[in-house]
């Protein structure tokens, strides 16, 4: 690997035509350029570069080598050129993986200006509610909600915190009853939202008030449970119970009518999105992608509750 370098600097004093201007180039000085050259020949067994005060000139070795050490030469020129394209601009292949929720129409949402900009750009998302290796599946940016990071590999770069909402049907309501305070709530069927490893809202709550104080609730057993938020989502909507639900999620539901905010002025904690990265130092079109998701994410959050309800 040594004997590289010094084919590079031999290749560097043929086309620059002296030590000094070779140094120059290199940004070493034309003693290091000179050492370089002896310990190349050394390495060979035969000169290869005639020295005078006032020019230098190939040999018979030397002529018959330097073809070769400029081919390298250029090779590697041309590999850092197009790794600096592929770092400065926007092309290629971008992973990102994303639970269900997230991956349809958000990410859609999100990234198609990105795509319109940059036709060279192209995106591969896999949408699952498990949670990838990141290296063993090349994911670029992985979107995670509430996840511990027990992973020193990644890098975390938060994007959003969510508001959670109580919901339910007008058909279920009107079955069952609108509570009317968070401690009515324990009376009422729940369809419960798990993560394996542990639950997310399965049996307890806590709620909170911007005046009062914070109400904790121990709520029975959900008839249904699953860890995939459609799935929660669905059984809510065909009348079963009542369910937290990402407010993002559901402002189509709540517009239409299909779903009902149940008190309005108390709020589960918040879901956190973060996406996860494996470098610090991001390629353009990881950098990009994320300040996009980032935008998306923060400006459906700031849309007010009450044109929701």
């Amino acid at each position: 690997m040594e004997n590289l370098n010094r084919m590079a600097v031999f290749a560097t004093v043929v086309i620059e035509g002296s030590l000094a201007a070779a140094g120059r180039r290199l940004g070493i000085s034309a003693s290091a350029v000179s050492q370089h050259l002896r310990q190349l020949e050394g390495s060979v067994g035969v000169p290869l570069l005639h020295r005078s005060t006032r020019k230098l000139t190939l040999t018979d070795a030397g002529a018959a080598f330097f073809p070769g050490c400029e081919a390298m030469l250029n090779s590697a020129r041309d590999a850092e050129q197009r790794l600096a394209e592929r770092r400065d601009t926007l092309s290629g292949e971008l992973r990102i993986s994303s639970t269900v929720g997230i991956g349809g129409q958000p990410l859609c949402e999100a990234l198609t200006p990105l795509l319109q900009q940059h036709p060279g750009l192209q995106l591969r998302i896999i949408a699952t509610d498990n949670v990838l290796d990141m290296i063993e599946h090349r994911i670029d940016i992985a979107l995670r909600v509430n996840r511990q990071l027990s992973d020193s590999r990644v890098i975390a770069h938060q994007l959003v915190n969510w508001p959670l909402v109580i919901c339910a049907t007008p058909r279920y309501l009107s079955i069952h009853g609108v509570p009317e305070r968070p401690e009515d709530l324990v009376q009422h069927r729940w369809i419960s939202g798990i993560h394996s490893g542990g639950t997310v809202n399965a049996r307890s709550i806590e709620l909170h008030h911007l005046r009062l104080p914070p109400v904790k609730l121990r709520l029975a057993e959900g008839q249904v449970l699953s860890d995939s938020m459609h799935v929660v989502r669905a059984f809510t909507l065909a009348g079963q119970g009542i369910s937290l639900q990402p407010l993002f999620e559901i402002q189509d539901k709540l517009r239409s009518g299909e779903l009902m905010l149940l008190l309005p002025e108390w709020r589960p904690a918040s879901i956190r999105l973060t996406a996860l990265t494996l470098e610090r130092v991001l390629p353009e079109k990881t950098r990009q992608a994320l300040q996009a998701l980032g935008d998306y994410f923060r400006r459906i959050d700031a849309v007010p509750l009450a044109d929701n309800r």
